[in-house]
C-alpha cells in the first residue's frame, strides 16, 4: 500500500486539520499501518492530538536550499507503507519545486507510490480557484480527492456552477466527499483544548453520553462518506 496521501487546501481556515484527524482516526479503527507526518509548523495539529498514540514526524516543506532535502524522508516512508501529511496553507509552489527537482512522479513510477491530493474546500472563491489550480497541475499524476466541508458551509452554489471546475473534476476523475459537520461546537472546542484523538473522545470522563454520542456520530457519517467516495479500503 505505497500511497502518499497529501492533505491540503491551499488557504487557512478550510478545516483541514481536521479531516486529516478524521482520515488518521480511520486507519486506527480499521487498523491499517501508516505513517503520519506533520508538517504545519504554525498549528501542528496532527501532532499535538495524535503524537501520544502514534508516532507523528515533524516535516517542512520550503524554499530555499535548506529545506531540499527535509521533505524526502516524507516520500521514503511512502515507498513503505501509507503516509498520511498534513499540510500547512500556502505550500503549492514548495511542494511542486519540491517534485520537480526530485523528479518525483517518474520516482513513483518506478517505485509503485501514488499521489493522493486530498483538496479540502469551504467553497470560498479563493479555495476553488487553489482547487482549480491544483487539478490542472498533478492532472493523472495524482488522484484529487475534492472534499466539500459541510462544517465550514452547507451553501455549495458556487462550487456546482462552476463549470470549468466540474470539466476537470471529470478530465482527471476526481473523487468528491461531502464531509460531515461535527455537530456542538461546545464538545469541538474541548476535544481541541484537551488534544485528544477522537478515539479518546469516546471514553473520555470530560464529556457526558450525549457528548460521546456526538463523536461517535461524527465518526460515523464521516467514515460513511469514505466508503461512499471510495477513497480507501480496510484491505
Amino acid at each position: 500500500m505505497a500511497e502518499l496521501i497529501l492533505v491540503s487546501g491551499e488557504k487557512g481556515g478550510t478545516g483541514k486539520s481536521f479531516v486529516c484527524r478524521a482520515i488518521v482516526q480511520w486507519h486506527f479503527d480499521n487498523k491499517v499501518p501508516f505513517t503520519t507526518f506533520d508538517t504545519d509548523r504554525s498549528n501542528p495539529d496532527i501532532k499535538r492530538c495524535y503524537g501520544r498514540v502514534a508516532d507523528v514526524n515533524l516535516g517542512i516543506f520550503g524554499e530555499g536550499q535548506r529545506y531540499e532535502d527535509t521533505a524526502n524522508a516524507i516520500f521514503n516512508a511512502a515507498i513503505k507503507q501509507r503516509t498520511i501529511v498534513n499540510l500547512p496553507a500556502q505550500v503549492f509552489i514548495p511542494v511542486k519545486t519540491w517534485v520537480e527537482q526530485n523528479d518525483l512522479f517518474e520516482i513513483a513510477e518506478e517505485t509503485g507510490v501514488t499521489f493522493t491530493i486530498w483538496f479540502v474546500s469551504d467553497c470560498g472563491h479563493d479555495s476553488l480557484t487553489l482547487l482549480r489550480k491544483s487539478l490542472e497541475y498533478f492532472k493523472l499524476n495524482a488522484q484529487h480527492v475534492v472534499v466539500k466541508n459541510y462544517g465550514k458551509t452547507d451553501d455549495w452554489q458556487a462550487y456546482e456552477q462552476d463549470v470549468t471546475l466540474h470539466e476537470l473534476i471529470q478530465t482527471y476523475q476526481a473523487k468528491v466527499i461531502d464531509f460531515p459537520k461535527f455537530i456542538g461546537s461546545v464538545v469541538r472546542n474541548r476535544i481541541d483544548e484537551l488534544s485528544l484523538p477522537f478515539g479518546e473522545a469516546l471514553t473520555h470522563e470530560a464529556f457526558d453520553v450525549i457528548e460521546r454520542q456526538r463523536v461517535r456520530k461524527f465518526l460515523r457519517e464521516a467514515y460513511a462518506a469514505f466508503e461512499a467516495a471510495g477513497v480507501f479500503n480496510a484491505d
